[in-house]
């Protein structure tokens, strides 16, 4: 009995880790750019915005252990992550709340489309083209595309590792 309920457990595992991971919308705060218009300069201080405010985001969610945590910090710092995205761009605002984002998948995880809380900073007129990410877990950066990193963050991994004992994020 023993041996046909870890078969079956390390089974589904291995379809999971196989699968690119999916978790719900409230496993996520999603970070949202919008250029001032479609030119080349105001796509390339898209860039430099995302930067400076994902460098802010990093330092304020280092130490933060789940999703409502850093919800809450993105809430709490708001100012703080406005004030990085002006001393780049000087026009630019943000806000803060559940916004529409399409499917993307970064390294071996997928983030399905829907509506998610999110950071949103729009520059100037915000009519340029977009720019998306996963600021928690931090998805933004390629060193956390490391493949099999996603699926510690799916609901089914954490129920796994709650039949084994294993840690639970």
């Amino acid at each position: 009995m023993v041996l046909n309920r870890r078969f079956f457990c390390a089974l589904i595992l291995m379809v999971l880790l196989a699968c690119p991971a999916r978790a719900e919308s409230r496993d996520y705060v999603r970070l949202h750019v919008v250029a001032a218009d479609d030119t080349a300069p105001a796509q390339a201080l898209k860039l430099e915005v995302r930067d400076a405010v994902l460098d802010c985001a990093r330092e304020l969610l280092r130490d933060v252990g789940d999703a409502e945590a850093a919800w809450r910090v993105v809430n709490d710092h708001v100012d703080e992550l406005e004030a990085a995205a002006r001393r780049v761009a000087g026009d630019a605002r943000c806000e803060v709340g559940v916004f529409p984002f399409p499917e993307r998948v970064y390294g071996g995880t997928r983030v399905p489309a829907g509506d998610y809380r999110a950071l949103r900073v729009v520059i100037g007129a915000g009519q340029g083209h977009n720019w998306w990410c996963v600021l928690y877990p931090s998805l933004c950066y390629p060193e956390a595309w490391v493949e099999g990193d996603g699926a510690l963050y799916s609901s089914a991994w954490r129920w796994l590792q709650a039949l084994f004992g294993g840690d639970r994020r």
